[in-house]
């Protein structure tokens, strides 16, 4: 729960932001908009993704782009304005009075550099101390972040400590000259729900422990209320509600605010489909809440059937290198398991990062052959060597990963990257193939317009729904969904879930459904398996699981949800 808000003391304003505009290119990308953050005080800034947010809190360091016309009718940080600084005193203020941690710490830490001397570079900023005092000082602050083995932490390169250590360095790093106002932007998306709630509840330890303000930036309501005194959203570069934490949950005003609220899934209920921002902005929203009856009555028809997929005792077992004299190492990375899923079946498959999910699902097409056990598909034992069985297996068997930028190649076309998988398994004439591909395309949710643009012309949304386009081309039969929805906006995630049950109903799909969210992975299952260290801990029905876990590790994943 957040802090009382009478707790804040409202009368003193570090941040006082009045009539801020930002144009670019003719373009009003922020416009009339105001805010206030106070001293102790936690202002949650929420928002789809392109509604301003971080341009907002990019602007108030000064990182504004080069060419944008910046004007405020007051823009002031602790009484003094910010307007027209230059740029030794913004050097002067940004990571010392006023500190910052970005969404991905992968990509904000130098991967060159060991994070020691990343943190030092802060100080040797910003402070005369010399270099046993700045390690001391290092030392402190990673203790202080509650990392394992500061000593081992700061002699690590970022790609060898995990992304929640990552995220905790950052935040050492941002706290490192006892900032007034820290801006966390994002700081926990993508990461595990217990790494999230780890890192909400550092960012709250901290704060009262050093009487600074926070402006905490996130798409996700329900995060937002276990950590901030007020909430102020954002649509399309303004402020629309500002309000108490408590007052906008309880009574939003707006119909965006309510959007945002209630799209995520509830663990509830199972409402199909899921209402999304466009129907509370419309006003229009018609949805069926499934009942026990009716979900029996599925899982009856789904489990009558023989299995789509068998897994008896997989395994993955990893050999490394040894040195001269060394013997070699082993890394079990997924330890013997079963399980089946069925036809018209989604099993859910949740564990923190490293746990084997994305090992088991690639081993499972032999993208990575198994190193024991077997696997049966369509009552078929799968055996790399026959390629025509594996030619089938990869048809009727489909990735959607998390990361749709990455997935698709920056220089073709969205119809391209289509219409090559269709020429592959078709062998169809270029006509045949590009009608084949429009016709996806609106399957997706999208028109034909889309044809002839090029990945980085179309938002997280929209490319999801290509991946997904991309992957029916091969008319599969399982598709394997690899934390397809974990770095989308609580809105647009919405509208792919909604596509996803969509098109399983549709054209009769299975899922396997990867994922750390595990609201989302009880919304879309009819069973669940919880691995850890490689290990099937538990596989129950999804309710079930939710209601009586067995297992302890279960249980700390659920309780570790936002609620």
């Amino acid at each position: 729960m957040a802090k009382h808000p009478t707790n804040v003391k409202k009368q003193i304003a570090l941040l006082d932001v009045q009539k801020l505009a930002l144009e670019l290119n003719g373009k009003c990308l922020l416009s009339d908009l105001s805010l206030t953050l106070s001293e102790n005080e936690i202002l949650a800034l929420v928002g789809e993704s392109g509604s301003g947010k971080s341009l907002l809190a990019l602007s108030l360091l000064g990182l504004q782009p080069q060419n944008a016309s910046l004007t405020a009718q007051r823009l002031l940080f602790d009484g003094h304005p910010l307007l027209d600084l230059d740029s030794p005193l913004w050097q002067s203020l940004r990571g010392n009075k006023i500190g910052m941690v970005f969404q991905e710490p992968q990509s904000s830490l130098n991967p060159s550099m060991r994070c020691g001397k990343q943190l030092q570079e802060v100080l040797q900023q910003h402070t005369t101390l010399s270099k046993k005092e700045q390690h001391l000082k290092i030392m402190e602050a990673l203790t202080e972040v509650q990392l394992p083995d500061p000593e081992r932490i700061f002699k690590s390169y970022p790609h060898e400590i995990s992304g929640g250590q990552k995220q905790r360095v950052m935040i050492a790093m941002a706290l490192l000259c006892h900032p007034k106002v820290l801006i966390a932007d994002e700081p926990t998306t993508a990461l595990d729900v217990t790494v999230q709630k780890d890192i909400i509840a550092l960012l709250k330890r901290l704060q009262q422990k050093r009487n600074m303000s926070v402006l905490f930036i996130s798409h996700d309501l329900a995060l937002v209320k276990q950590l901030a005194d007020r909430v102020a959203v954002m649509y399309k570069g303004k402020i629309v509600e500002v309000n108490t934490t408590q007052k906008i949950f309880s009574n939003p005003k707006e119909a965006y605010t309510k959007g945002l609220l209630f799209a995520r899934p509830s663990t509830n209920q199972r409402v199909f489909p899921l209402p999304t921002l466009e129907n509370y902005l419309s006003g229009t929203f018609k949805a069926h809440s499934q009942t026990s009856k009716e979900r029996l009555e599925q899982h009856k028809k789904i489990y009558s059937q023989p299995p789509l997929l068998e897994v008896n005792e997989i395994e993955k077992t990893y050999t490394g290198r040894p040195g001269l004299f060394q013997k070699s190492t082993f890394f079990q990375a997924v330890a013997p398991l079963s399980f089946s899923l069925y036809p018209g079946e989604t099993l859910g498959l949740v564990g923190e990062s490293g746990c084997g999910k994305s090992t088991l699902a690639r081993t499972l097409l032999y993208l990575d052959s198994p190193s024991h056990g077997t696997v049966y598909f369509k009552g078929k034992q799968l055996n790399p060597n026959d390629k025509n069985l594996m030619h089938t297996l990869r048809q009727k068997v489909q990735f959607v990963f998390q990361d749709p930028y990455a997935s698709l190649h920056p220089l073709k076309t969205i119809g391209n990257a289509i219409q090559e998988v269709l020429a592959y398994y078709t062998n169809a004439p270029q006509k045949q193939t590009q009608e084949e591909a429009t016709q996806l395309l609106t399957q997706v949710g999208l028109n034909a317009e889309f044809y002839g643009r090029y990945p980085h012309q179309l938002s997280g949304g929209q490319r999801q729904r290509v991946v997904i386009a991309r992957a029916l081309a091969s008319k599969p039969e399982l598709l394997i969904c690899d934390e397809s929805v974990a770095a989308l906006d609580i809105s647009v995630q919405a509208q792919v879930l909604n596509l996803l049950n969509h098109l399983k109903k549709e054209l009769e799909l299975s899922y396997l459904f990867i994922s750390h969210d595990l609201a989302v992975v009880k919304y879309m299952s009819d069973r669940i398996m919880v691995m850890k260290d490689g290990h099937l801990i538990e596989l129950q029905e999804a309710d079930k699981l939710y209601d009586q876990p067995q297992s302890p590790y279960t249980k700390s994943l659920i309780e570790a949800i936002p609620k």
